[in-house]
């Protein structure tokens, strides 16, 4: 089945698509504000304990739901197929899959203070740091929960819900926060424990919304995930891990590579610390647009290839990295100009501004990689294909971006010791080999998948 490629049309669908994906993706990273703005007004102690807390429960939390990530591309691509009893069993299997997920989170637990002391944390700041990270445990099962449903309803092209449900799930983590931070209405005053507690809870509002939403929208009765629900199929669980596990051990990597840099920078004081923190924040806000693009050609070239337009879907997936390469871009300017005042907007010390306007430099060139491969990627999943990305993206950030970063920036290879600049250009480099080989690999793969599919269909 061929048809006419329409670029502007096909263009508009992605943008449709991506911008609640944007909304949701900023959400959730205001709720982790949110939660360091309120612990730092409790007191330093407190904001240093969410802050280690999170340094473990982030990776955790990033591989789990990456290696669920599965579905979506799983569902969009049975959705082009019109298989909706496929869609059906593979939701139920992923439920079936987070239950043998849950024993590996909750393991975590067993092992946390050892860590912390290995990381030299302080007797002060480790029980608010562990209590943080035991509270966040129990909601657990409800983030993982939301997330397939969200999978579910993503893979569908229905991206609005999570929206909805990201939104709900902020606002109640603002008073939550307030209540069982500062103990008011009757509780305790848990301080950073409490941001741990108030996130569980809304972990769980946010579960619940997207269930009670599919069960009544009319949209989703085509496919009744929880009237029809399928026994454990290990076959199929297992086909799932082949697929998400790449995808969760990928996010794990590049999160643990950006963990590896702050201990290494953190013996070199505050400046240096607080410079690399500020454009570090300013690169993962900007990244959320093409990263919800990249969810969104997970979804849209899943589609096109369960539906035998192949073709179609090579197009699309092209169309996909040039536009997140052209925000790039844009970005990369933007930053580049205003590399003085945006660190003011974050510090008033100016040795730590002045060290940021030129890190931002480096995350202004940063940004043509990132934008480019995080859009690869993305449309790569779509086609299922997850394992040799994720080699790529190994190999990029640990065998050649941290041993560059550390050359240039503890070593001084090329003179002094460059400290964080040093780190952003080996994150640059990492950067760019894993765009240039993924665009490479989704050239080959959606060239391979084209004759597959034309005799399928014809």
């Amino acid at each position: 089945m061929t048809s006419t490629f329409k670029p502007f049309r096909e263009a508009k669908i992605l943008i449709a698509l991506a911008t609640p994906i944007i909304i949701t993706q900023l959400l959730q990273i205001s709720t982790m504000v949110v939660d360091t703005l309120m612990a730092g007004r409790a007191n330093a102690t407190e904001l240093s304990g969410v802050a280690v807390g999170s340094s473990l429960w982030v990776p955790l939390f990033l591989m789990m739901i990456g290696t669920l990530g599965a579905l979506t591309p799983t569902v969009a691509q049975s959705l082009g197929a019109r298989d909706f009893d496929d869609i059906t069993f593979q939701v139920s299997q992923s439920f079936w899959k987070l239950v043998l997920l849950l024993p590996v989170g909750f393991s975590v637990a067993l092992v946390i203070k050892p860590v912390f002391v290995m990381m030299d944390v302080s007797d002060t700041i480790t029980p608010i740091a562990t209590g943080y990270f035991h509270a966040l445990l129990w909601g657990l099962p409800a983030v993982l929960g939301y997330n397939i449903i969200r999978y579910y309803s993503d893979g569908l092209g229905l991206t609005r819900p999570a929206m909805y449900a990201s939104l709900v799930g902020a606002l109640a983590n603002i008073p939550l926060n307030y209540v069982l931070i500062f103990g008011k209405l009757g509780f305790p005053a848990l301080g950073g424990v409490g941001c741990g507690w108030a996130s569980a809870v809304s972990f769980w509002i946010m579960f619940l919304f997207m269930a009670v939403w599919v069960l009544v929208r009319r949209e989703y009765s085509h496919v009744r995930i929880f009237t029809t629900f399928h026994r454990p199929h290990l076959p199929a669980i297992i086909k799932l891990y082949q697929i998400g596990l790449p995808i969760g051990t990928s996010y794990l990597v590049e999160s643990s590579v950006f963990s590896v840099i702050a201990l290494f920078l953190s013996r070199f004081g505050t400046v240096v610390v607080a410079a690399h923190q500020i454009a570090l924040n300013v690169a993962s806000v900007v990244f959320m647009i093409p990263l919800s693009l990249g969810i969104t050609l997970t979804i849209r070239v899943g589609q096109l290839i369960g539906a035998n337009q192949a073709q179609q879907a090579q197009n699309v997936a092209f169309l996909g990295v040039f536009m997140s390469l052209a925000y790039g871009a844009c970005t990369a300017i933007l930053l580049w100009v205003f590399n003085m005042h945006i660190p003011a907007m974050y510090n008033n010390q100016q040795e730590v501004i002045n060290l940021a306007a030129q890190l931002l430099i480096f995350a202004a060139i940063f940004q043509l990689g990132d934008a480019t491969q995080v859009a690869a990627a993305g449309a790569l999943r779509g086609y299922k294909d997850t394992k040799v990305p994720m080699f790529i993206v190994v190999l990029a950030f640990w065998m050649m971006g941290l041993p560059v970063g550390y050359s240039l920036g503890i070593v001084g290879v090329w003179g002094e010791p460059m400290l964080a600049k040093g780190f952003w250009i080996g994150l640059i480099v990492a950067l760019m080999v894993v765009a240039l080989f993924l665009v490479a690999r989704l050239r080959r793969v959606s060239r391979r998948a084209i004759p597959v599919k034309m005799a399928a269909s014809g």
